[in-house]
């Protein structure tokens, strides 16, 4: 039989790669789906029963067809359900039972913890869900993994910020099926015993935890990430070595070689009646399965585990199969039995390198004659298999990453034997030698080997290309070459592709028409405010967002937005020294070093009227006020009631303050209504009740803005009534958190838009927002329902205002 699809002309089966395609094919459509269908997923059940039973009884052709849609409801259905559990829970409290999954590390008096949820209302969970506890005060008990809570508790639903060129958080979280975080008013321990796992790690963190490379040691043993310092991660993430940390099939693959190796060892110590062929394969996979438990299963080792079961099968039944093959049943039968991994980029990445590695083998095969020299043999397959690595994968990497490093061959080529041939095989030593000198003396040791595998890395990291607008179809074309070249189709049809690919660039070099003559994008950062005013690739910023340690939304939404879109800024405007408003500073001018800075504070060039000593600029008692001295280490253009000035097609004019302030708060926030001649948009800050009496009566009928960005992000505290009669916009524009503390915007405050029959756009619910005007039209997109229209971009749970 050829490759177990031997088939009768007769029969009417599918062979296992026929079956593996429709699985794949029938779950593909999860990625792009805008909405769900609309169907109860007992329904759904009762669909996928009733195409089984039409797929006993047709043909071959339509065995394919009816599977691929028994897939794909099978796919819905994940979506589905996950989609009605979080309604479900978000509605009110339920008593869950819950078990604790990740290992805390500290014993602070408010821990987030990943948690698995098995019962609600005591009815089993399946498929699995996980969610984050968010659990607050003290108690006697310390949490560990393994434990067993019940809870009374409500599920806050799942949610991030989407913005072009940002890492999309949602996705994410939902290939992991992680639904929301968890709110209890009742917690009640069920089993306080720590799993094996747990006891296993708090016998080794002791010893890691002093070292210098700790957070990639901690990865490597047990798949956590919890200690690995963000300056390793940035620095491996842009050598092209991040798959290192996460345990997934080099590893896997490593630990099942390791005991392969170990049971044949061990067999030379064995009568021959006791010698089997079997014994090396059934310890290589308990190597294998103890190596994913440890990692606590995580979703890429289970799929390597899953993997290298199906090649061990294969290898096993008498007929012989083609490496592609064993790929694309691996594939499928783990798109089958978790149809939600097809939202992952790490499947992506791990099934192009599969299928890259297969590809590169088959049509760039070394010469036989390499095999005469031992150290070449040795050395010459690595190289050849980094090149091809490095050359193949480069379209998914610019996908996923924005960018490529030219340099992550040598990076490969260096760091993966460290790690694979002296870091793993020792790390099962520290496993396997229980005695504590010993196993201290070994993690120094790789501590050693990892420092010294790490020092040649910063300089390699430095030749990361960023390829943000890096267009899709070069990338899918050459993917096709890859195919071209592989099936040998240029021997008979290199014309006509010639001519394809030409039609193909040549249309879409064709210069597109922009979609309007500028544009206002409000960027979705949470609670904060940044808002880019573009027109012709230069851009000016409203505002900067957030910060907190180590990260601020410029690094997280802007920059990224920018570099998506090939935009240069020019200059930021500062509304107030408040730090969700200008937490990005000192990011935005470290990554763009000649942005102009117009605030009403800080210190001023020769136009402005104040300067701030270093003094006044260390301390603040406000902890809303930014406290770094960066804001004050560049003279700033003044903002204040008066200045205008015209920028291409758009004008601005300061309205407020009245004049500058050495500490700025809500009252003293720099409002500018711009216009383009056709529209007016009226730039609040946060503007509260007093400054909003104080400049009606100043400018009255001035005042009214097509446009309104809400002030002070829709807080009680602003958008009087007379401030909103006098403005009198057909849109308000709100940038918040979906999940605020100081639960802004207010009720109240939007009925009292709603009232005054104006638009409502809020940043939580939409997602980025982006208008785009040319003269009297105005084209409003937002992420989560016109930019990129998913149906795991949208809103799950109740809306904030029905």
């Amino acid at each position: 039989m050829n490759g177990g699809e031997y088939q009768n002309k007769k029969t009417i089966s599918l062979s296992y790669t026929e079956a593996a395609i429709a699985v794949i094919i029938g779950v593909l459509p999860l990625l792009f789906l805008p909405k769900l269908p609309n169907i109860n997923s007992t329904l759904v059940i009762f669909a996928i029963l009733f195409l089984f039973l039409l797929f006993c009884k047709i043909n071959r052709i339509g065995k394919f067809i009816i599977l691929i849609m028994m897939i794909f409801l099978w796919g819905c259905w994940h979506g589905i359900d996950l989609k009605q559990k979080i309604n479900l829970l978000s509605k009110q409290h339920h008593q869950l039972d819950i078990t604790v999954v990740s290992i805390p590390l500290s014993d602070d008096i408010e821990q987030k913890l990943k948690v698995r949820i098995d019962h609600i209302d005591s009815i089993v969970v399946f498929p699995p869900l996980y969610a984050t506890w968010k659990r607050k005060g003290h108690s006697k008990i310390k949490i560990c993994a393994g434990q067993k809570w019940q809870l009374q508790a409500k599920l806050n639903p799942l949610h991030s910020s989407l913005n072009e060129g940002g890492f999309n958080q949602q996705r994410y979280q939902l290939a992991q099926r992680v639904i929301g975080t968890l709110k209890n008013k009742k917690s009640v321990i069920l089993n306080e015993h720590c799993s094996f796992r747990q006891q296993v790690i708090n016998q080794f963190v002791d010893g890691i935890s002093p070292l210098k490379y700790s957070g990639i040691i901690y990865a490597l043993m047990f798949g956590e990430r919890n200690l690995l310092p963000p300056e390793h991660s940035v620095l491996l993430q842009n050598t092209g070595l991040t798959h290192l940390i996460a345990i997934s099939g080099l590893h896997i693959g490593m630990s099942y070689l390791l005991g392969y190796l170990f049971a044949r060892l061990l067999q030379y110590l064995f009568p021959v009646r006791l010698v089997s062929q079997n014994i090396p394969i059934i310890l290589g996979l308990i190597f294998a399965f103890l190596y994913a438990w440890v990692s606590n299963f995580a979703i890429p080792a289970t799929r390597a585990l899953l993997a290298l079961l199906l090649w061990v099968y294969i290898r096993k039944q008498p007929f012989y199969c083609f490496s592609w093959r064993w790929a694309i049943w691996s594939i499928g039968c783990i798109l089958f039995f978790d149809p939600l991994s097809i939202l992952s980029d790490s499947f992506w990445l791990s099934s192009f390198a599969v299928l890259a590695i297969l590809y590169w083998f088959t049509v760039f095969p070394l010469s036989s004659s390499m095999n005469q020299r031992k150290i070449v043999s040795k050395i010459l397959p690595l190289i050849h298999l980094q090149i091809g690595l490095l050359i193949l994968l480069i379209p998914i990497q610019v996908i996923l990453f924005k960018g490529i490093n030219v340099m992550s061959f040598f990076a490969n080529l260096w760091f993966v034997p460290l790690i694979s041939w002296i870091v793993v095989p020792i790390i099962f030593c520290i496993f396997l030698i229980p005695v504590t000198y010993v196993q201290n003396w070994l993690f120094v040791f790789i501590d050693e080997v990892i420092g010294f595998g790490m020092k040649p890395l910063g300089f390699l990291s430095g030749f990361w290309f960023e390829l943000n607008t890096f267009p899709y179809y070069f990338l899918l074309i050459c993917w096709v070459v890859a195919l071209v070249i592989l099936f040998s189709w240029y021997k008979n049809y290199i014309g006509l592709l010639g001519c394809v690919i030409v039609l193909v660039l040549t249309d879409r070099m064709r210069e597109i028409e922009p979609r309007g003559d500028w544009s206002l994008t409000v960027l979705d950062i949470g609670h904060g405010l940044a808002v880019v005013i573009e027109q012709n690739n230069l851009a000016l910023l409203y505002d900067t967002g957030n910060r907190w340690q180590g990260e601020s939304n410029a690094k997280r939404q802007i920059i990224p937005f920018l570099k998506h879109h090939s935009i240069t800024p020019m200059g930021l405007i500062l509304s107030h020294n408040h730090l969700d408003h200008t937490g990005g500073v000192t990011d935005l001018i470290n990554y763009y070093p000649w942005l102009s800075v117009r605030s009403s504070f800080g210190r001023y060039n020769n136009s402005g009227r104040k300067s701030h000593s270093n003094k006044n600029s260390r301390f603040v008692r406000d902890k809303r006020v930014v406290v770094s001295n960066h804001l004050f280490k560049h003279k700033h253009l003044p903002c204040y009631k008066g200045q205008q000035w015209q920028w291409g097609k758009l004008s601005f004019e300061v309205l407020w303050p009245e004049k500058l302030s050495e500490i700025s708060h809500n009252n003293d926030s720099c409002v500018i209504q711009l216009t383009d001649g056709y529209h007016k948009i009226l730039l609040t800050g946060d503007l509260e009740k007093q400054g909003e009496k104080m400049m009606v009566a100043m400018y009255r009928n001035k005042l009214r803005s097509d446009i309104l960005f809400a002030p002070h992000h829709g807080s009680s505290t602003s958008s009087t009534a007379l401030f909103l009669r006098t403005v009198s916009p057909s849109t308000a524009i709100v940038s918040s958190a979906r999940y605020s503390p100081w639960k802004i915007p207010a009720d109240k405050v939007h009925f009292r838009y709603k009232q005054n029959n104006i638009k409502w756009l809020n940043t939580s619910e939409t997602g980025q927002l982006t208008l785009w005007f040319k003269k009297e039209k105005i084209n409003t997109l937002r992420y989560r329902n016109e930019i990129n229209p998913r149906w795991y971009h949208l809103w799950f749970g109740d809306l904030l205002f029905p």
